[in-house]
């Protein structure tokens, strides 16, 4: 018997979530509402509309909307959660705390245990049915060959279902593989090996790219939709992931760390990643954007044309779904034009790091800012306000004053930027010093002169030798607060070991010593006027910020009418604790993080499960 397919509930759907401004064709509906599987599957436009479903699970509630690309990337050597004090009980209903500081447990709430579907588990295996009923009807019906409309939209299906399948590793390690449409003998299924996971999504993100269009051709018009080298850059990804350490059983009560593929299959997985990197490359679509700044500025302005830095974006409908500013942006209050709620501040970065960068490394000031924005106390306007203390130093990628739209509510519709040309030159960069080639240098070099301001194509002082740890550091300061830097350091199997050595150069920080011994214990600020701007501006200014910046102000300038603040040695307490005490530096995690990578697969899935499925690392069921 032919399956049926609701076309109207596939377009109400759509509707909810969606723009595909590349495609007009999306919403070319026949008139008919209900039409079998051969039907939709043999022609383009009604296939379409089954991809377009497939994409409609990211802006689900309790889906990448709201949880899953905003509460699993931290705590890590250079990201942290803010909102929590040490030594306090933590919030037991609160995922991201929770997440944050590797205590989670399989009893949460917080839209992860909802008996009706709608959590982030359920969300992402709905995508993936999605993406199986649309896979087997295109297989069947449709005639996909290469460089054909129907190919392209099978290479959809599987780079989709590969995303989605990524994640769930990335989140919860072994889990049911279920690579055909649901049937009744198939309904309940136990944990697959991940390995037997990633060599089947690889072998579909194979397919695909050959399959697929490239960028600016009939469906990829947009970044917000796959193209052959959004597919290409997703392979590369995974295979480093498959190469690399992850958290596995050990017996029934823990985890060990560890890489179980054979050096063999590491070499294989380490060529393919190269290969599609290159090919990315060798494309020529794409490239890095003349400043680091035009990436994110870019991004809030909703430009989702093809040939810059974006290769994939998430498709938000902008100014509807997402929160990447309202959660991850600068703090802001509510202005009434820009932003009409107060957002941001709710990711932060170590304090550490903005010492990290070169001082002439034009990323540092993109990416970490000392400010919020808040309404002037003299005439109410808007404008810097030096943060509380040291550890308010919030993340600067994405500012509400950049938006093209007024945020006006927890959505702000800035769609994040999953894989970008940058990362593709340093991926490609590590696979080939794993593979001992030659190439790699000037690609990891490229990402360094655009950070420092120079030519891409000529050697620069800002070059640095190609070695595993000066790749380590180049995606720290590239990807920071992007949700990538977690993934990078678990399959270098570094996680807590990068965690904990960040807790030392924080304690070095605030106790000047060490790589830290010249940065300044104290920082002066002050208001001045700069009529270049706006008659009347007052723009905040900071001495004390950069290393070797020790004069007393108040003593050298005392009618400059600087503000003196303790800076790295502060020990005001305030509630949440935000000051560079020990309890505050130790309380970066609660649980083991080499123990606690993963989550725990909730109750609520266990107890539908049919006894298919239980925790292992030690969880609870």
């Amino acid at each position: 018997m032919k399956k049926i397919i609701n076309i109207k509930a596939l377009l109400a759907a759509i509707a909810l979530s969606l723009t595909f401004s590349a495609c007009d064709s999306l919403l070319d509906v026949p008139s008919n509402s209900l039409l079998s599987d051969d039907m939709v599957f043999s022609h383009p436009d009604s296939a379409n509309l089954a991809i377009g479903a497939i994409y409609d699970i990211i802006g689900q509630n309790n889906s990448y909307r709201n949880r899953l690309w905003l509460q699993m990337a931290l705590n890590t050597d250079i990201e942290y959660r803010s909102g929590w004090s040490a030594g306090t009980t933590l919030n037991s209903t609160k995922s991201d705390d929770l997440f944050a500081l590797y205590n989670p447990n399989s009893t949460i709430g917080d839209g992860y245990n909802n008996v009706d579907a709608a959590n982030p588990w359920s969300r992402i295996y709905q995508g993936v049915e999605r993406a199986n009923l649309a896979i087997a009807g295109i297989r069947k019906f449709g005639n996909p060959t290469a460089g054909s409309d129907m190919g392209h939209l099978l290479g959809e299906a599987l780079t989709m279902r590969s995303f989605f399948y990524y994640d769930l590793i990335k989140w919860w390690g072994d889990v049911p593989a279920r690579f055909e449409p649901v049937s009744e003998a198939s309904i309940y299924l136990a944990k697959t090996d991940r390995d037997e996971i990633y060599k089947q999504i690889i072998a579909d993100l194979q397919e695909a790219s050959s399959l697929m269009y490239g960028p600016g051709q009939k469906y990829t018009l947009s970044t917000k939709r796959l193209s052959k080298d959004a597919a290409r850059g997703l392979l590369a990804r995974i295979c480093l992931s498959a190469a690399g350490y992850s958290m596995r059983p050990a017996g029934t009560s823990g985890a060990e760390i560890k890489i179980t593929v054979t050096d063999d299959r590491r070499k294989e997985l380490y060529t393919i990643a190269r290969q599609a990197c290159r090919d990315i490359i060798t494309d020529g679509k794409y490239a890095l954007a003349p400043t680091f700044k035009s990436v994110f500025y870019d991004q809030c302005q909703d430009i989702e044309t093809h040939g810059r830095e974006a290769i994939w974006q998430l498709p938000y409908n902008f100014g509807i779904r997402g929160r990447m500013v309202y959660n991850f942006g600068i703090p802001r209050d509510a202005d009434g034009k820009n932003n009409t709620v107060s957002i941001g501040g709710q990711f932060k970065i170590m304090p550490n790091f903005f010492y990290d960068y070169n001082v002439n490394d034009t990323r540092r000031d993109i990416t970490v800012v000392p400010y919020k924005v808040a309404k002037s106390t003299v005439d109410s306007k808007m404008e810097q306000s030096l943060s509380s203390g040291i550890t308010g130093f919030n993340i600067g990628k994405w500012r509400a004053e950049w938006m093209k739209t007024p945020i006006t509510g927890t959505d702000d519709g800035v769609s994040p930027i999953v894989i970008r040309y940058a990362d593709v030159l340093l991926m490609f960069a590590e696979a080939d010093l794993f593979l001992n080639g030659t190439e790699g240098q000037a690609y990891f070099n490229q990402v360094r002169r655009r950070a420092f301001g120079q030519p891409l194509t000529a050697p620069s002082s800002y070059d640095l030798p190609l070695t595993l740890d000066n790749i380590k550091l180049e995606r720290a300061y590239e990807f920071a607060g992007e949700n990538i830097r977690k993934y990078d350091l678990i399959r270098w199997g570094e996680l807590k070991s990068g965690i904990d050595k960040a807790k030392q150069k924080l304690a070095a920080l605030r106790d000047g010593t060490g790589e830290y011994a010249d940065v300044p214990q104290i920082i002066y600020s002050k208001y001045v006027v700069d009529n270049t701007i706006t008659t009347g501006e007052r723009v905040l200014v900071i001495y004390g910020l950069q290393r070797g910046e020790t004069q007393d102000k108040i003593a050298t300038d005392p009618t400059g009418g600087w503000t003196k603040k303790t800076w790295t040695q502060a020990t005001t307490s305030t509630n949440p604790e935000y000051y560079l005490s020990d309890g505050f530096i130790n309380a970066m995690y609660h649980g083991n993080p080499d123990q606690k990578q993963l989550l725990p697969i909730m109750h609520q899935i266990i107890l539908v499960s049919n006894g298919m499925l239980k925790n292992d690392y030690g969880y609870d069921n």
